[in-house]
């Protein structure tokens, strides 16, 4: 009976270690893919932080989500300390004058957007699409994003999309540098 016991104990552990192991392979933890919510649960011009991961997601449109790395590309090329793009606070005494500064500079897509996200070694200024905003030089790196078979977002942080704005594209694709 002792017997019969353990074997069924050590049985439901089987189990439940094979359940763990097939979560974190569909996590995306293996492959760099991260799989998030539901697209319908983030909002038109929501933007969240996903630290572990060091990306923002951004809802542009009904229809367009980018990831944009909290990593640019000065910081990337840099071998001592580097600093992370962090989302300005709305409640930031210095927002209305860089709205008003910048927003000729701005995504015209995010027309009436206060997201602003800042690098402070550099001051680097980004707007919520990831567009460089306070001189010309490289975008925030973006990474893809896809929706699955669930209606899930997913992000493939293995990859990154490199841009520049030039004079007749906001988002030109240039050869990515430097490291993850």
């Amino acid at each position: 009976m002792l017997g019969c016991g353990v074997a069924a104990l050590a049985a439901a552990a089987l189990v439940l270690l094979g359940a763990c192991f097939v979560a974190y392979i569909e996590s995306g933890a293996n492959t760099g893919r991260v799989t998030l919510l539901p697209y319908d649960a983030y909002e038109v011009g929501s933007i969240e932080y996903h630290p572990a991961e060091h990306f923002y997601l951004v809802r542009l449109s009904p229809s367009e989500f980018v990831a944009l790395a909290d990593l640019d590309a000065a910081n990337r090329a840099e071998e001592g300390r580097r600093c992370r793009v962090a989302a300005g606070a709305r409640t930031d005494p210095k927002l209305p004058e860089l709205l008003e500064r910048y927003g000729e500079r701005m995504n015209p897509a995010l027309a009436g957007s206060t997201y602003l996200l800042r690098e402070e070694c550099f001051g680097a200024l980004y707007d919520a699409s990831g567009l460089r905003l306070d001189a010309d030089g490289r975008n925030l790196d973006r990474h893809p994003v896809t929706i699955d078979a669930q209606g899930r977002i997913v992000v493939d942080t293995r990859v990154r999309i490199c841009s520049e704005r030039t004079e007749r594209e906001l988002f030109a694709e240039v050869p990515c540098e430097g490291g993850r």
